[in-house]
């Protein structure tokens, strides 16, 4: 599964505690663990899925903005980075959670703004400056910087979602 969850699968339901892309998700529903690609007979929209953005990512979202493909060298990075790195932090499997619950709705809304391309442009240079720093081994710097941008993103086009952070983490998620 790529950064976005589809119509109809676990990660998309509302019933549906989101963990990460490779990691099984507790469904609310069923009681019982799945992961966010698979199906079940009890699917209920989730607020924070769009259809107009198929829950996508910022990263993702960019990334399509751009015509680059799903696999691109940026999106293989911050995937990476995400899945090997933060994933093993303290507050990881949180932060990711929550970035989760939130980028789809800064997305709808970046892709409803009159500016969205230059939007997507400010957004796609950021996460080269992430990736970069991803790519020196500078996690922590990385992490920080794409929780500003998120927060920031947040605060500009999703500011009626109520954030909530991990213990002192003091910026957005990744």
């Amino acid at each position: 599964m790529a950064d976005w969850v589809r119509e109809y699968t676990c990660g998309s339901c509302a019933e549906y505690e989101y963990e990460g892309e490779n990691y099984k998700g507790y469904c609310r529903w069923y009681k019982t663990y799945y992961y966010p690609d698979d199906n079940c007979q009890h699917w209920e929209k989730s607020d924070y899925v769009s259809s107009g953005t198929s829950g996508c990512f910022i990263t993702t979202a960019c990334c399509i903005h751009r015509g680059l493909a799903d696999d691109c060298e940026l999106l293989t990075v911050i995937r990476r980075f995400r899945d090997e790195w933060l994933l093993e932090q303290t507050d990881g499997k949180k932060l990711v959670k929550e970035y989760y619950r939130i980028a789809p709705a800064i997305v709808a809304a970046v892709n409803e703004s009159e500016n969205r391309d230059e939007e997507y442009e400010k957004i796609y240079q950021e996460l080269i400056r992430i990736k970069d720093l991803i790519e020196k081994s500078e996690y922590e710097k990385a992490r920080n910087r794409y929780c500003r941008m998120t927060l920031f993103l947040k605060l500009k086009y999703a500011s009626g979602i109520k954030t909530v952070l991990p213990g002192n983490t003091a910026a957005a998620v990744i």
